[in-house]
């Protein structure tokens, strides 16, 4: 057995973890910190966020864009770590970023692999760092005394002054954590709300995607509950087998888990408005002008130079028309406003969110009363402090996730390190 002594020990070689180390050693160069990982190396999350690009924060951070019991402290946190100063802050470190048209702040290399070598090279040049991978803590006990086992078997003691749980969530396992953080939380007595995935496709009951596997359309997604909409988010949407995907349908992903675990018993639709650039009337006057031009077209090529084949199909198929080789000319009125009705308010019935393996976000964690939001630290044992998402905060796509998750570990680092 192994034993080993350090001035702070950072469980979890995420995206918190990582800047937890990087601003350590930013305020306090002297501090000897190790980075407890349990995958082969640290950051392979981070290397697969924005599909390799790591959307790392977004030029319109605000707390509307949060959930979470602790959502609630980050309007004080805002006001300080906004997206200027997350930028600045990967600047000092030599990441150079850039936005889209959209908010959305990516590095100028366009690859997630420069994030994580700016914050390695900085901790490993001017800190004293370590990284042990391949490591799970399996219990933390009092004067932090860390029981580890690594892969090959050996146990590992490590002692330290500072403890700093930023070991991630549930969601993609694969890449990530698959929950052994909450198993040390509970050995704490320290209190999480419940876990759930988010930013997940959501599974409908519809024998339609079947037919619509593989396509992807720009429109615009709304949840509604009872008739009402709760919530719309626009962008490109993806069919799967069994799923409606796509970020703007990600964004929804959170509500319908929360209405499921409800256990409601109300009307939950998710609405799809494949024309967004119509009005309701625009689009019925369109589709009349269109008949009225292509009458001597099949209803099987009426749509041709608007829609897929595939969404044709399957949009013909929803209103009950079955014979393709009729004349555009014999759609009578009431198919016309079915056809209409139907492009700018398609119904699909969820069923639920897809589970945390494809998740890109767990929502829930470490509830607000457990932390000391000037320093994240926990309320019941001093020099524990606590980073990303295993905090019951979770945001939007759009980079919301990862500001959090750099926040939080600079937060903690200057209780730390002064």
């Amino acid at each position: 057995m192994n034993f080993l002594k350090y001035d702070v020990a950072i469980i979890g070689g995420g995206c918190s973890g990582l800047m937890t180390a990087t601003a350590i050693v930013k305020n306090n160069p002297k501090l000897k910190v190790v980075l407890i990982e349990k995958n082969a190396k640290v950051g392979r999350k981070l290397l697969a966020t924005g599909n390799g690009r790591c959307n790392l924060s977004n030029e319109h951070i605000s707390p509307e864009f949060y959930f979470g019991s602790c959502a609630k402290h980050l309007h004080n946190v805002w006001e300080q770590y906004n997206c200027d100063f997350i930028r600045k802050y990967f600047s000092d470190l030599g990441l150079l970023t850039v936005s889209d048209n959209e908010g959305r702040i990516y590095p100028v290399s366009n690859s997630a692999s420069s994030v994580l070598e700016c914050m390695r090279n900085y901790y490993h040049y001017f800190g004293n760092v370590d990284e042990l991978c391949n490591t799970v803590v399996k219990t933390i006990k009092s004067g932090y005394l860390l029981e580890c086992i690594r892969t090959d078997n050996d146990t590992v003691r490590i002692s330290a002054k500072y403890v700093v749980l930023a070991c991630g969530g549930k969601s993609s396992p694969k890449l990530s954590t698959d929950g052994l953080g909450y198993d040390l939380l509970n050995s704490l007595y320290i209190r999480t709300s419940v876990l759930f995935p988010s930013l997940v496709p959501i599974t409908c009951n519809d024998k339609l995607l079947n037919l619509l596997k593989g396509v992807r359309i720009k429109g615009n997604v709304s949840l509604m509950i009872d008739g009402n909409i709760v919530a719309r988010h626009n962008g490109e949407i993806q069919f799967t087998e069994k799923a409606l995907s796509g970020i703007c349908v990600f964004q929804l992903s959170r509500l319908v888990n929360e209405y499921f675990m409800s256990k409601k018993q109300t009307d939950i639709k998710i609405a799809l408005d494949i024309l967004p650039q119509f009005s309701k009337q625009e689009c019925k006057a369109f589709l009349v002008s269109r008949v009225q031009h292509f009458g001597k077209y099949t209803l099987d090529n009426l749509f041709d130079g608007l829609l897929q084949k595939k969404i044709a199909l399957a949009l013909y198929r929803k209103c009950g028309i079955t014979d393709l080789n009729r004349k555009s000319a014999t759609l009578n009125k009431k198919e016309i406003q079915l056809l209409s009705d139907t492009l700018k308010q398609w119904e699909f019935i969820p069923t639920s969110a897809s589970s945390f393996e494809n998740a890109q976000i767990t929502a829930g964690g470490i509830i607000s009363s457990e932390i000391d939001f000037t320093k994240m630290e926990s309320v019941r044992y001093k020099h524990l402090y606590f980073g990303g998402e295993i905090i019951d905060i979770d945001g939007l796509c759009g980079g919301y996730n990862l500001h959090w998750a750099w926040c939080s570990g600079i937060i903690v680092a200057r209780a730390i390190g002064g």
